[in-house]
């Protein structure tokens, strides 16, 4: 697979691993701000959208972008209502570490369903203005 196959995806673990990163070793400031919100509101549900739509023509990008903003909500209520009935409770580091499970392992599957599909079928985003 090329790297302009997966550039949408890389960039999303760079910047899950960059937040991780601050949080666990940085004070707070607007570093974890700025790369907080998408973390919670658009990562996870954007790697989920791609991993289940791999090919080109089933979504536009607009539609990757709403949905995967509905799907992370969503996922963010879910993974909250989980935590709060376990020992860690809901709470900064465990929030972070279970968003960012799910983004990576989301990316993973997407990865990985984007090599099957045919290289003229599979969704790219170009960077280029």
């Amino acid at each position: 697979m090329k790297p302009r196959h997966m550039g949408d995806l890389l960039s999303i673990n760079i910047c899950a691993a960059l937040l991780i990163f601050s949080i666990t070793f940085l004070p707070a400031g607007y570093l974890r701000i700025i790369l907080g919100f998408p973390f919670m509101l658009f990562f996870p549900g954007y790697a989920l959208i791609a991993a289940l739509f791999p090919g080109r023509g089933a979504l536009e990008v607009i539609e990757r972008v709403a949905f995967g903003c509905g799907l992370s909500l969503a996922m963010l209520i879910l993974v909250g209502l989980i935590l709060d009935k376990t020992a860690w409770g809901i709470g900064l580091y465990p929030t972070v570490i279970c968003l960012g499970i799910l983004t990576f392992s989301h990316s993973l599957i997407a990865w990985h369903r984007r090599k099957l599909v045919p290289e003229e079928e599979r969704f790219t985003v170009s960077f280029n203005p």
